[in-house]
């Protein structure tokens, strides 16, 4: 069997033979000289530098194999039956405890007492630390900052999958400087559960661990520990200062610090009453006198770590990313044994299992595996046992009920939306639209569809056509129907959006959030699209969006291409049960009439419209590129709004009023011919939702007065009539005159 060298023994046994000369033979001086000049030793016996001259490197390259003289075989022979690695201390202390080693030393000037003390020193060290007298007082030393996770058995976490981040923390803490690591993952990716996993196998004393790491502690500090009761500075201070001399005095003992970015507050960005603390720790890690690993996410280490280059220096920095959805499903199928003995007699059926990772995946993308799935799976089995009776099985629906608790809100479910019930609920508040309600309706329907998913969100629909004829309404309605009645919408008005040619900066802060560092900024704040992450089923409308220009286009396109973009605060925003709508009004050629009420309708009405290929055409002009349009999965022309349909509208209006009368106990009625007389004074270009706004605010205004005057004491009826024509012709504009009069217990109110 060949011999087994720790890294540091071997770089000092591969100088040694470089300080051969070809031919030559590996003696004991030229090995304990660089075993010593290689290591620690040099640091801790400083009168051997006087008996071991530092090896002169003789050949270039390390030669293969090198002759060893012959009082040495028979120790190298020996160590190469070990099953562990040889450490420099190991290999040192045995060359001593040879004759010929002994010899090599007491030639060279070292007296005899002081090789002894020499070996009962390495003796000690190279004693067990977990059965030594100071683990305990180091156990005791530190109770009151945390725990021991290796004092006593840690809990089985079934790690599946992280192997590879297992073999590069143990080979982080193998090494000779920079021992520290922090695990940087999402969270519930499983950081904590690998730190929780090396520790288990440091208590069971695992041989696949190297004897160095096996022989190790692993320590958990919350910095609440140190900080809880401190009521002033002082007081934390001191605390670091003592737990700093714990470790220093222990060093086999490795801190853990989860949620690190807690611990190390002192960002460029953010400064507290605890950073100062802080920097003679970070002094101590740089002089490798005690060793560090900790957890974060990646947002709180690109605000509170990153920015700080020389605590960065210190650490290996080891990326956890989710696991697959084949190594969730593995996770998943490792728990669920213990999941069926805890919830006894509750059955999780295997086929469940991926229905788990289907819903969590589909309904929490803001969260991360396996953390998401295992809590939608303890969750459901607590449903079924608190159950009356007690449901013997996990079901799909049971977990339908447990992730709308975990998400907050009611799940839209495909069964639930079928076509008929979108388009009935289009029509019931669009009126005049009925063929473009009919395919939004069906477009609406099929994104919930996994035939018809991509990559992006479930629909990118661009709705244009003339001012007020309901595209923003129709979103409204889609938003309803997809929060059960509550409005799930995320509505960003593109006239506030800064345009700029080449700037996207300033409405990136607007829908992104203000970067750190400037002024505005709010962590946690973000901007308009990161509602996202607490309403991710929703519509996200963008209202007027040709005002919005090339530079918000692109920002975009990343929305529309992957369904997902980070926020300044690193958070992804995940856009894929959400539907993106555009509302525009470029494109459209509108009639020409005289402003007001008190106007001529013309005898041959121009109809409001809409051309496909010039709206194109418009938005092009407006710096929006083919690559962008041509991501845009429906395109709906809404056209103006015939006669009919604004008579209807206005006749909501007034019911709309006469149920409020009829709350305050008054009859409201109007005469027919008042409809007609406003919508054929509708001007198409101002849109039918300024008509509604003025009739309100006209109509509000003499009820209003009327009432603070007293006019309405006794009164049973309100009746609405026309304005006589000798005094409307006089009217000028929309907020022409109006006036009002009382007859016995009616009060009569003209409008023009």
């Amino acid at each position: 069997m060949p011999l087994q060298l720790e890294p540091e023994c071997q770089k000092a046994v591969d100088r040694a033979k470089r300080a051969i000369p070809a031919g030559g033979e590996l003696d004991f001086l030229t090995l304990l000289a660089a075993l010593y000049y290689s290591s620690e030793l040099q640091g801790r016996y400083p009168h051997l530098a006087a008996a071991l001259g530092q090896p002169q490197e003789l050949q270039a390259e390390t030669p293969e194999k090198v002759s060893l003289a012959a009082p040495s075989r028979q120790i190298f022979k020996r160590l190469a039956q070990e099953n562990d690695p040889v450490s420099v201390e190991e290999l040192f202390q045995t060359l001593l405890n040879d004759a010929a080693g002994r010899q090599t030393l007491l030639a060279h000037g070292v007296k005899e007492e002081q090789i002894q003390k020499i070996l009962i020193e390495l003796a000690a060290t190279l004693q067990s630390w977990r059965q030594s007298s100071e683990r305990q007082e180091a156990i005791a030393a530190l109770s009151s900052y945390g725990r021991m996770l290796t004092a006593a058995e840690p809990p089985l976490w079934q790690v599946v999958g992280q192997d590879k981040i297992l073999k590069a923390l143990i080979r982080t803490l193998s090494k000779m400087d920079r021992r520290n690591a922090i695990i940087v993952g999402y969270p519930g990716t499983g950081k904590s559960a690998v730190i929780y996993e090396l520790a288990r196998r440091i208590y069971h004393g695992d041989p696949t661990l190297p004897k160095k790491i096996r022989d190790v502690d692993i320590f958990e500090l919350s910095p609440s520990f140190l900080r809880s009761g401190a009521s002033f500075v002082g007081q934390y201070d001191e605390r670091v200062k003592s737990l700093i001399q714990v470790l220093q005095a222990y060093p086999p003992i490795i801190l853990f610090v989860d949620e690190m970015h807690s611990f190390f507050q002192s960002s460029v960005y953010e400064r507290g009453p605890f950073s100062d603390a802080n920097e003679s720790f970070k002094s101590v890690l740089g002089l490798g006198q005690i060793t560090c690993i900790g957890c974060t996410t990646p947002s709180e280490f690109k605000h509170f770590i990153e920015p700080d280059k020389a605590l960065m220096r210190r650490f290996e920095i080891i990326r956890l990313d989710p696991p697959s959805r084949k190594t969730t499903l593995a996770i998943l199928e490792a728990h669920r044994p213990n999941m069926e003995a805890f919830y006894n007699p509750i059955h999780i059926p295997e086929a469940i299992l991926s229905k788990v990772l289907d819903l969590t995946d589909e309904y929490l993308p803001a969260r991360y595996q396996p953390d998401k799935s295992l809590q939608l799976l303890d969750e459901a089995c607590a449903a079924c046992a608190v159950s009356e009776p007690v449901i013997p099985e996990v079901t799909e629906e049971i977990l339908y009920h447990c992730l709308e608790d975990m998400a907050g809100h009611g799940l839209v479910r495909p069964e639930g939306l079928t076509f008929d019930k979108v388009y009935d609920e289009l029509r019931r508040a669009i009126l005049g639209q009925d063929e473009v309600l009919k395919n939004i309706a069906q477009a609406f329907v099929a994104g919930f569809s996994h035939w018809v998913k991509g990559s992006g969100p479930r629909g990118v629909f661009l709705f244009g056509g003339p001012t007020g004829v309901g595209k923003t309404e129709t979103a409204l309605v889609l938003a309803r129907l997809l929060g059960r009645d509550k409005e799930q919408l995320i509505q960003v008005d593109c006239n506030i959006l800064p345009s700029s040619l080449f700037d996207r900066g300033p409405a990136t802060n607007i829908l992104l959030g203000v970067p750190p560092g400037y002024a505005g900024y709010a962590r946690g704040q973000g901007g308009l699209l990161s509602k996202i992450r607490e309403e991710p089923e929703s519509i996200v409308l963008f209202d007027e969006f040709e005002k919005a220009g090339r530079v918000v286009g692109e920002l975009i396109l990343q929305i529309i291409d992957n369904g997902r973009i980070e926020d300044v605060d690193g958070n992804i925003l995940d856009f894929h049960r959400a539907f993106i709508i555009f509302t525009t009004n470029a494109g459209c050629a509108y009639e020409q009439r005289t402003i007001g009420f008190g106007g001529t309708a013309p005898d041959d009405p121009f109809l409001p419209h809409i051309d496909r290929d010039t709206l194109i055409q418009e938005l092009k002009e407006d710096g929006l590129e083919e690559e962008f349009l041509a991501r845009i999965t429906h395109l709906f022309l809404f056209q103006g709004l015939q006669d009919d349909a604004v008579k209807t509208i206005l006749t909501r209006q007034l019911e709309k009023f006469q149920a409020e009368a009829t709350r305050r106990h008054l009859t409201l009625t109007w005469d027919p011919n008042l409809v007609n007389y406003l919508a054929a004074q509708w001007q198409p270009r101002f849109g039918v939702r300024y008509l509604l706004t003025t009739l309100r605010h006209r109509l509000g205004e003499q009820l209003g007065v009327a009432e603070a005057q007293g006019e309405l004491k006794g009164i049973m009826t309100i009746d609405l009539q026309l304005l006589p024509a000798s005094l409307a012709s006089s009217c000028q504009g929309l907020t022409a005159a109006a006036d009002r009069e009382r007859q016995g217990d009616t009060l009569i109110i003209r409008l023009a």
